[in-house]
C-alpha cells in the first residue's frame, strides 16, 4: 500500500488573509507591550507627589501666605541650626539642619501685617526625613506667642508649647500621633480673643476656652513673626494660607 502525501493548494485570496491576521496579532501584541512595560527603576518618577495638583485654588475670604514658587516675604531663622528652606513645585521644603538642630521660616513684616488674633490658618505638613518635629509652628496669640509641636519628642507628640508653664509633652493639649514618613496630614488653627482650636487631620488638639490661661513660648521665648520649623528633620508645607475673622 502506498501512502500519499496531499498538500492542499491555497488560493491567493486565502494566503492574503492569513498574512492580514498576522500582522494584527503582532501588532496588537506589539502595543500591549508597550503599555504594560515597566519603567526604568534607576529614572526617579516625575511628580511622584502629584505636584501638578499640589496648589490648591484658594477659597474666598482666605489669603495664601506664600507664592509656592519662591520665599518672598519669607526670612530664613539662623538662630539653632543652619538648613536651608526652599520652594519647588509648589511645596516649601524645611530640610534637616546639617548643622545644629533647627530649620526655620519667618513671615517678614514689612509690607504684609499678619493679625495677632481673630484669624484661621490651614497648612499641610509631612516628614520627609527624620523623627521629630516636621512641620512646627510659632504663632502669635494677642501680645504674646505659642508653638505648635507637630511629631515632637521623637516622632510622636502634638501640643501646645506652652500652656501655664507646661510644654506639650505634658499639658492639656498633649496627643500622640503616629505619623508615616511621606504621608500629607492637614493642620487647622483658630485663634479668636476667647478661645484657641486646633485639628491634626482628625484630631482635635486643642479646643478650650483661653480666659486665665497663660499661653507662652517654651523656655520664656519671645517671638516676632508666624514661624515654621522642624527640628533635627526634614519636613514640607503646602497649601498654606490664613483667614481673618471678624
Amino acid at each position: 500500500m502506498v501512502f500519499r502525501t496531499i498538500t492542499a493548494r491555497r488560493s491567493p485570496a486565502w494566503t492574503i488573509l492569513c498574512r492580514s491576521i498576522q500582522v494584527l496579532i503582532i501588532t496588537a501584541i506589539f502595543f500591549a507591550s508597550c503599555g504594560g512595560r515597566q519603567s526604568n527603576p534607576n529614572t526617579a518618577p516625575e511628580a511622584s507627589d502629584g505636584a501638578s495638583s499640589l496648589v490648591q485654588s484658594i477659597p474666598e475670604g482666605w489669603e495664601a501666605l506664600f507664592d509656592s514658587d519662591s520665599l518672598e516675604g519669607w526670612e530664613v531663622v539662623r538662630s539653632g541650626g543652619e538648613g536651608e528652606p526652599s520652594v519647588r513645585n509648589g511645596i516649601l521644603n524645611l530640610p534637616m539642619a546639617p548643622y545644629g538642630n533647627i530649620t526655620g521660616i519667618r513671615l517678614e513684616d514689612n509690607d504684609y501685617t499678619f493679625p495677632l488674633i481673630n484669624y484661621e490658618i490651614y497648612y499641610e505638613a509631612r516628614r520627609v526625613e527624620g523623627s521629630d518635629i516636621f512641620g512646627g509652628m510659632t504663632f502669635p496669640y494677642g501680645e504674646t506667642f505659642a508653638s505648635l509641636i507637630l511629631g515632637g519628642w521623637g516622632g510622636a507628640v502634638v501640643g501646645i508649647s506652652s500652656i501655664d508653664g507646661s510644654d506639650a509633652s505634658n499639658n492639656e493639649t498633649t496627643k500622640n500621633m503616629n505619623f508615616k514618613d511621606n504621608e500629607w496630614y492637614t493642620v487647622r488653627l483658630r485663634a479668636t480673643t476667647d478661645s484657641l482650636l486646633i485639628v491634626v487631620d482628625t484630631v482635635t488638639v486643642a479646643n478650650f476656652a483661653t480666659a486665665g490661661k497663660n499661653i507662652h513660648l517654651r523656655g520664656g521665648g519671645v517671638g516676632t513673626s508666624l514661624t515654621f520649623q522642624t527640628y533635627r528633620t526634614t519636613g514640607q508645607i503646602r497649601n498654606l494660607r490664613m483667614k481673618r475673622l471678624e
